[in-house]
This record gives C-alpha cells, structure tokens and sequence, in this order.
C-alpha cells in the first residue's frame, strides 16, 4: 500500500557496498585476553559485583562474563539465523500479508546479508574465546523471548503468526540494547569484544531506520481489530528482549557451585523489581516513541496494557481514552 503513505520510501542502504560491516571491516582477532581486562563488561552482569559472588575470587567472576558473552553470543547466533532472516526473506519475497514497496523489498536483501554476517561472527568469537581461555560453553538455556514470541503465536491463528513476526522484528531492530550502546565504550573488556561487538551496532543504526520505516507502512494496512490483537504483543516482546534472562545467569552461577539459596539470593537482590522496570523503560523509549508515532498506543486498550507492563506513563493512557470519548 506504498501509494497510501503520506512519505515514499527512501532507502538507507545507498551506500551499503561501502558502509556495511561485511564488506568494509576486518574479521576481529582474539589471541588473548589482555592483563587485568575481562571478556563482557561486568555493568552489564551485577550479579557479578554481589558479595557473595566476589568472595570466590577475581577468577570465578572473570568465569562468570566469559559465560555471559557466551550467551550473548548465542543470543545473537540464534535471533539473527532463526527469527530475523526468515522474517526478511518474507518481505523480500512479499509474503507478509501486507505490502511493501518494491525498494522496502529489495532492501530487506542487504539486511539479511548484516545478519548472517552478525551470526557468523558471534560464531567465531565464541570459538576464539574457547580457544583462548579455559572456559567452555555451557549453558543450555534458550534465549528468553523465544519463549515470549512461541506463548504470543500459541494464543493466535497460524494466519496472523507473519504480522506476528513482524511485530517482533520491529521490536528487535530498534531496541537500543545495553550491550551495544555501552559495551564498546567499555575499556575493561577486551579489544576484539569491544570492537566486535561495535561492528554490529553500526550496522544496526541502519536496521533502526529501516525497520521504524517499515513499521510506519505496516500498521496503517491493519483493520482496527487486527491492531487491538497485535499492539500488546509489541509490550509482550520489549519486556521479553530487555528483562534479565534469569535463567540462563542461574544456570551461569550454578557452574560456580554454589548452595540454591545463594545463587537465588543474587539473583534476587542484583535485579531489584522496581530497577528492572526503570531499566527496561529507559531503554525501550526509542522503540515506544515510534510505536506512538505510528498509532498503536491510540487504542486505550493497548496503551493500558502497555502501562500496566511499565512502558508508558499515565498521561498517554489518560490521551487514548479521551480520544476514545
């Protein structure tokens, strides 16, 4: 329905042969782990400043981010080669259920080509990283919004599960997450992480464009009871992306051997319910600005759901329901 959009379309790749990672930037090298510098960056671990984890020694918390960047690796493996590129390959192949331009099709194509280069190389720092250290990958827990996006599809009609992953992959692409924002900023973890990880968020600022792009093209062709049933599910997945994967660092802390309680007892006061909430609304603003922008918080139904999940704050409910009125 490109023709109905007050904007045409104007792509963000134009210079993709000379700007993506994949072609322009060097594979990242790990030979070793550099003196006093660890594998991920420990603000973004707190279970990993608790006392009860700082009393095993320098050595089991440096255990500890090397499992966390193993992950986050797998994350990142897992996201872009199961969830992502079958996304893409539908809107290049114009089999979404809604429509997209010719430009917007064919620009999913240099997307695609970003994330499997992603998924390639969160592949090969992990092998680098086992090669160079003696902790091995472990943990067998699925990254948590799996489960979020299979419980959303287990609820709704195979016919809808296409806007359904495009839902997802609006959410996914422009999330500003904490590991690519600040990560690379960090002068405590190594360099190949570092720049590994900030080879990926440059590719990601374009994904950011395109994929707001293609949200503002996407809701506008939905009927309003399409719109009730998706929009929540846009809450569902930011909280599912950004909450702490507590049961893969449950799993990470159990290689420590520690007693049940412990482990639970870190878990418990290194993610802080009312910080966790604060945390996940800092970082979801940009994704929440657009899909205000867009019209999904319109709906006083979603806009209550979407504050009752710690997203938004009373005065965008209270301006749903008086437009409701």
């Amino acid at each position: 329905m490109e023709g109905d959009q007050q904007t045409p379309y104007e792509s963000v790749f134009t210079q993709w042969d000379s700007n993506s990672t994949v072609r322009t930037h060097p594979r990242r090298m790990l030979d070793e782990v550099e003196e006093g510098m660890t594998l991920f960056s420990a603000e973004l671990m707190p279970c990993t400043t608790h006392p009860l984890v700082v009393a095993h020694g320098l050595d089991a918390v440096n255990e500890l981010l090397t499992r966390r960047l193993y992950t986050y690796l797998d994350f990142t493996m897992i996201l872009e080669q199961q969830y992502i590129n079958p996304t893409l390959i539908r809107i290049s192949e114009n089999r979404t259920g809604v429509r997209f331009s010719e430009g917007m099709r064919r620009d999913a194509h240099f997307i695609y080509c970003d994330e499997a280069y992603h998924a390639l190389n969160a592949v090969d720092l992990k092998h680098q990283v086992e090669a160079c250290t003696a902790t091995r990958s472990s943990i067998t827990a699925r990254p948590a919004f799996t489960a979020t996006l299979r419980l959303a599809k287990r609820r709704l009609p195979r016919s809808i599960w296409p806007a359904v992953d495009l839902c997802f992959a609006i959410v996914s692409e422009t999330l500003i997450s904490g590991v690519l924002s600040s990560l690379p900023r960090d002068s405590t973890v190594v360099t190949a992480v570092r720049e590994s990880i900030a080879d990926h968020a440059v590719d990601e600022r374009k994904h950011h464009a395109y994929f707001s792009r293609l949200a503002e093209r996407f809701w506008p062709q939905l009927n309003s009871s399409e719109q009730r049933t998706l929009g929540p599910l846009f809450a569902d997945f930011i909280v599912g992306f950004l909450r702490p994967d507590l049961t893969a660092y449950r799993q990470i802390l159990h290689t420590m051997a520690l007693q049940e309680t412990d482990a639970e007892q870190i878990l418990a006061e290194s993610h802080p319910p009312a910080e966790t909430t604060a945390d996940i609304r800092r970082a979801a603003r940009a994704t929440v600005k657009l899909l205000e922008r867009i019209g999904v918080l319109r709906d006083p139904f979603v806009a209550d759901y979407f504050h009752r999940s710690g997203l938004i704050d009373d005065a965008v409910v209270n301006a749903a329901a008086s437009r409701e009125h």
